[in-house]
């Protein structure tokens, strides 16, 4: 039987290696050394170091924040400010940086470990967001959320250019939270009720 003490020990260095090293020295030999296991081992439970570096960085980061759905109406755009704060601090860790750009840069090119980082590290998150935009609508916070998943999508690819995209000299014009600011300021102003059409609903 499959001794689940060698995957922990194996998940556990492969985590420490990222946290440490980062995953540019994540190899399957650096993860047997720190682990006390053999390159055989590992390879019976992980058919590759791909994969094994997509559960450790699920090990290691958890879930991506993402807004909540329920958040009252009054406080929306400042729930999604505050999403939008908390994404781009992800966006500066570099673990997450390690995760996007291995994501961009490998998974891509193999569509099973694609599809499991899709459905452990965005999807989740992009759910929250549309279903979030969609309560809005039902409250009057935001004119029509018909095409909800386009705008997530769309504020997603926004962080991609700005933080994977964009050489860090060009954007030092403005800070991070100016940056937030037009963000949301052009958010609400696209997307808000004007002030009479919400009164009208009451």
């Amino acid at each position: 039987p499959r001794d689940a003490a060698i995957d922990e020990r194996v998940l556990r260095a492969a985590r420490q290696l990222l946290i440490d090293r980062g995953l540019r020295a994540m190899s399957l030999d650096a993860v047997a050394d720190i682990a006390g296991v053999s390159r055989s081992a590992i390879y019976r439970r992980w058919a590759s170091s791909d994969e094994l570096m997509l559960d450790a960085l699920d090990d290691a980061l958890g879930q991506l924040p993402g807004p909540d759905p329920s958040v009252a109406s009054e406080a929306f755009w400042r729930e999604v400010r505050e999403g939008l704060r908390v994404a781009v601090a992800g966006l500066s860790n570099p673990m997450e940086q390690d995760a996007i750009q291995f994501w961009l840069g490998r998974l891509t090119h193999q569509p099973k470990l694609h599809r499991r980082y899709w459905e452990r590290r965005v999807q989740p998150c992009r759910e929250r967001a549309i279903n979030s935009l969609r309560a809005a609508a039902a409250q009057g916070q935001v004119i029509n959320a018909a095409d909800a998943d386009l705008l997530v999508d769309m504020l997603a690819g926004l962080l991609l250019y700005r933080y994977f995209l964009t050489p860090h000299e060009l954007r030092t014009s403005e800070t991070d939270e100016q940056w937030l600011d037009r963000v949301v300021d052009l958010g609400e102003r696209l997307l808000a009720p004007a002030p009479h059409s919400h009164d009208a609903q009451h």
